[in-house]
């Protein structure tokens, strides 16, 4: 009997490249909080910019029959750059044609997680570049410190939200008496993956709530929905390179794509701080010219970087590039930051030392050293 060569017997790539399409997102853990938006596909540049909400500022004391300032909400925009997930893989002739187990449908549903992998890294690093004004500081996870953590919601505190944590907080947090196991949640669950709610926080177990080395912070999440946007410069392209000489398929699937922070408001940190962390020019902090007397300056901190609760703005100023402050060590000598409108004598001196610091003990949790920009 004579043999044919089949379709079966062939890489296809217009195949595999559904089966991958098929595939992705399910292994985004952040996918189901993320709108998608596929209106830059096609179009010019890696270098975007994206409209997205500002953060209105902290809460202010009113008396009773005071007069409450209204802010406005602002769309700002935000700059990112595409980058391209990709990964690839080889399959053998002898491994296509030896009927054991679907390989190439193992090889779409590798190369979907890969990319999956990578994308949600990508939303998971956008949530950790959140203001500390969006951060309720803790050092364990508990229902109370849930609790607490949501009033900085404010009066947008309904809604689906979900809790991002590890498998030790979700032990915790199992054992209050507050919590309410999936299989006796009465509302439809954001996805398949919740394993229980908390305060109205629907629950998701995910490895990637970890101590951040590069922001010296532990955080745990809550996040609404919209809070993230995911916008797709390329769809999944699958390519595949026949290797005669070796008798074997290379497959590669690659997206590009871009995460960012849409709506911060959307976002609340459960945050333990787990070192100093030197701020960058990225913070927005920095130093202004005064207008009053000569040699005045301001110091300017963002609505975003406002201090959380317990905590306060400090600085010092001298003639140093060095950063000040040392990791679990009062700091002394400092002045506490007022505002980004008060005139500070800066006299001499060319740099200042702006730091966050626990209001109870002095000690510092971030640290930045601008430039002074002064009146003539």
């Amino acid at each position: 009997m004579s043999e044919y060569t089949k379709k079966e017997h062939l890489v296809i790539p217009e195949v595999i490249a559904d089966l991958v399409e098929t595939k992705l997102g399910d292994n985004i853990t952040l996918l189901p909080l993320a709108e998608e938006d596929n209106t830059l596909v096609g179009q010019p540049g890696d270098t975007l910019k994206f409209p997205a909400f500002k953060y209105i500022g902290k809460a202010a004391v009113v008396n009773e029959n005071g007069q409450i300032e209204t802010g406005k909400l602002e769309a700002g925009t935000t700059q990112a750059t595409v980058h391209k997930y990709a990964k690839g893989i080889s399959i053998t002739d002898e491994a296509r044609l030896s009927g054991h187990g679907d390989p190439m449908g193992e090889a779409a549903k590798q190369l979907a997680r890969a990319i999956d992998q990578g994308v949600d890294d990508e939303l998971f690093s956008v949530l950790n570049s959140v203001g500390v004004s969006r951060k309720h500081i803790n050092t364990t996870i508990s229902a109370d410190n849930i609790a607490d953590a949501l009033v900085l919601f404010g009066e947008d505190l309904t809604g689906d939200k979900v809790l991002l944590t590890d498998a030790a907080g979700f032990a915790a947090l199992r054992k209050d008496g507050d919590y309410i196991r999936a299989s006796d949640m009465g509302q439809r669950m954001i996805t398949d993956e919740v394993v229980g709610e908390i305060w109205g926080c629907q629950i998701l177990i995910t490895n990637k709530i970890k101590n951040n080395t590069t922001v010296s912070e532990k955080s745990h999440f809550i996040v609404k929905p919209g809070a993230l946007r995911l916008v797709n410069k390329r769809g999944t392209q699958v390519e595949v390179q026949r290797e005669a000489d070796y008798m074997r398929d290379n497959i590669y699937a690659s997206k590009h794509c871009v995460a960012y922070l849409y709506d911060a408001s959307k976002v609340v940190a459960l945050t333990q701080f787990t070192g100093l962390q030197a701020l960058t020019s990225t913070s927005g902090i920095k130093t202004i010219k005064g207008t009053t007397a000569s040699g005045d300056t301001i110091i300017v901190i963002p609505d975003d970087m406002a201090a959380p609760a317990g905590y306060k703005w400090v600085y010092k100023l001298d003639t140093s590039a060095d950063n000040i402050g040392q990791w679990d060590t009062a700091l002394t000598g400092t002045t506490d930051w007022a505002d980004s409108e008060t005139e500070i004598a800066a006299s001499t001196n060319t740099k200042a030392h702006v730091v966050l610091v626990n209001a109870a003990d002095g000690k510092p949790v971030k640290t930045i050293t601008v430039a002074i920009d002064k009146k003539a």
